[in-house]
């Protein structure tokens, strides 16, 4: 995808300025640049990159058709090596190879929208969970405060929380540089950015200037793509250690978190921590949480002084969430009163955590996204304590994703709610009914669980059969408003369905 364009473009060289290139650049002016054949036009440069599926040079073809001035590929990929000559005979373009191109394609792509990310401050944020919660809050903060906020992440981009959908977490390199080149058009201060491990093992954040990183904990997740926990932990490491960062906001509470505090300086860090117990010297710690009508009243020691902040949020994992706001918040600068005004009233994500209490006989039913083992516990921990009946749990696991945590999301399920509806979350290509008997694996009584494959169907079945008194957890799908099935997909909103039976304002 391609945004905003400067009108002016660039010229090849200085886009490629310092970067080793296997030929003589071409006196060429580039007026768009992508990774998306589709997408090109005339005088644009092609980047030729390997997805994840397909390889961007067996696009190449349709890229010179298109207008493109230059293909631009990776001069050590054995696979464009071996195409480029028989391309060469089918088409007539300019070919530039650049080594290790995936990595240095951001800083191209950086130059190409007049480096944005130098002009803004940019936090980003990572973690297994939490990242999204962490960084509608700490959008709303800096908003409160009077600031232009842009956002990136899974809710979409956009700015102060007014997002677009978009597909990705972490967009591409040439998709978020022209995000971060809109924001900057529009007078943006601030960009909170979602930074997921695929970005960063696949560089699509190389081009920017991070000021901020913040972790919110490691847990499974991903592995079906980095094999194992370690190569996950070496992925998320990056965003702390491969940029020139002012600041970094660290999680005591996560083992991952307290590695990495061992390996900088206090100078260098802001430590959080939702334990009472832990050492005194922790800059952001939780000293109160009062339970509320609204939600929960957090008090917070840190450096600067008590910090209270009134938020209208569920959960244990939303003190973690508004702390490391909290220490966000600090770590960019803003004073003690700036800091109590930002945080007075936090509000929920739509889709996670979001409470729906209807005036009829249904239930009260909790929607989140939680779609991890860790996340699912949290989340029906936390609901368990506002259900005076039983506590309803629908949920499935994503097809096409990680098979190693859907028994022990299956295992913490069972063990937390009292009745249980195993559907279809976004099954994609995978049988919906294996993913189900993957879940049951991890259970000690499946058969006392009802697997209803259609969606809607189960959401249906437990808001009529729960009793009034009864609390439903609706989990893994959150805020989408789509269900993926095979290779297409398809409208689909957990909240739009829970708002048409419950007949409540979303």
């Amino acid at each position: 995808m391609v945004s905003s364009q400067p009108v002016s473009g660039k010229s090849l060289s200085q886009l490629l300025a310092g970067i080793q290139v296997n030929a003589e650049i071409p006196a060429v002016r580039i007026l768009s640049i992508t990774s998306n054949s589709r997408q090109v036009e005339d005088k644009s440069l092609f980047v030729a990159l390997e997805g994840m599926q397909t390889h961007g040079i067996d696009f190449a073809i349709d890229a010179a058709k298109s207008g493109a001035a230059v293909i631009l590929y990776d001069a050590m990929d054995d696979y464009c090596l071996q195409r480029i000559p028989l391309l060469q005979k089918q088409v007539k373009t300019r070919w530039l190879g650049v080594e290790h191109l995936n990595r240095l394609n951001g800083e191209i792509v950086s130059r190409f929208y007049d480096e944005p990310s130098q002009q803004m401050t940019i936090v980003g944020v990572t973690g297994t969970d939490g990242k999204t919660s962490v960084t509608h809050l700490l959008t709303q903060a800096l908003s409160r405060l009077g600031h232009t906020v842009g956002s990136i992440g899974t809710l979409g981009y956009g700015i102060d929380n007014q997002v677009v959908q978009t597909t990705h977490t972490t967009p591409d390199a040439v998709t978020l540089q022209s995000y971060l080149y809109e924001f900057q058009q529009k007078a943006c201060k601030y960009v909170v950015m979602e930074v997921s491990s695929h970005a960063l093992a696949q560089y699509r954040v190389s081009g920017c200037k991070i000021d901020i990183a913040v972790l919110t904990n490691l847990g499974r997740d991903h592995l079906d793509y980095h094999k194992n926990a370690e190569q996950y932990a070496t992925a998320k490491a990056r965003l702390f250690n491969d940029f020139e960062l002012s600041g970094r906001v660290l999680n005591l509470n996560d083992n991952f978190g307290c590695q990495l505090a061992s390996s900088f300086t206090n100078e260098q860090m802001i430590r959080y921590s939702s334990n009472q117990n832990d050492s005194p010297d922790v800059e952001v710690k939780l000293a109160e949480c009062l339970i509320t009508d609204q939600g929960q009243d957090i008090r917070a020691t840190t450096t600067l002084g008590d910090i209270l902040a009134h938020t209208h949020l569920m959960g244990e994992f939303n003190i973690d969430n508004t702390l490391a706001c909290i220490a966000s918040l600090i770590s960019l600068g803003f004073s003690r009163a700036e800091i109590n005004q930002a945080v007075a009233e936090l509000k929920p994500i739509p889709g996670r955590m979001e409470k729906f209490s209807g005036k009829s006989a249904y239930p009260t039913v909790v929607i989140d996204f939680a779609h991890t083992e860790q996340a699912l516990q949290a989340c029906l921990q936390t609901s368990r304590r506002h259900t005076r009946g039983k506590l309803w749990c629908v949920f499935g696991c994503g097809g096409d994703r990680d098979p190693g945590k859907r028994a022990g999301m299956g295992c913490t399920a069972e063990q937390l709610a009292d009745r249980l509806i195993v559907t279809d979350d976004n099954p994609r290509t995978e049988p919906a009914e294996q993913i189900a008997r993957d879940i049951l694996l991890g259970m000690d009584n499946p058969e006392q669980v009802s697997v209803v494959h259609s969606r809607q169907a189960a959401i249906e079945f437990a808001l009529n059969e729960a009793n009034a008194e009864d609390l439903v957890v609706i989990a893994g799908k959150g805020h989408e408003q789509q269900q993926i099935i095979g290779r297409e997909r398809f409208p689909f909103s957990d909240r739009h369905v829970v708002q048409r039976l419950m007949k409540v304002e979303l």
